[in-house]
């Protein structure tokens, strides 16, 4: 087997209102975000508007992206990149946890 590195950095904040208090992080990584979820939790549990009002107190622009079902596909994936290139966004938000897995890697290309 090949030897190799991987190296991923995490900022992770962490209770309640944690966006809001935490948000102009969101202003030093770019200033179009796509927010990634899954269909129906993050806006059942708030934690989509938390986002969207502070991206919106911030003055950025975003769009949503809220397809990510259980064992995302890869056309599901597509899909996601395709709205990304065509929308130049920067920065990917996500709730869902396909986002951890299936969708950085492709939608940075």
């Amino acid at each position: 087997m090949n030897t190799f590195r991987y190296f991923m950095p995490v900022d992770t904040y962490f209770g309640r209102d944690c966006i809001a208090e935490h948000k102009e992080v969101l202003k030093k990584l770019g200033k179009k975000a796509m927010i990634v979820t899954g269909r129906t939790s993050a806006k059942k549990n708030g934690s989509q508007k938390d986002v969207t009002d502070a991206l919106e107190a911030l003055d950025m622009q975003w769009v949503l992206f809220d397809e990510i079902g259980e064992n995302p596909d890869v056309e599901t994936v597509v899909r996601a990149a395709e709205l990304a290139k065509k929308k130049r966004l920067i920065l990917l938000l996500g709730s869902a946890a396909a986002l951890l897995w299936m969708l950085p890697k492709p939608l940075r290309y």
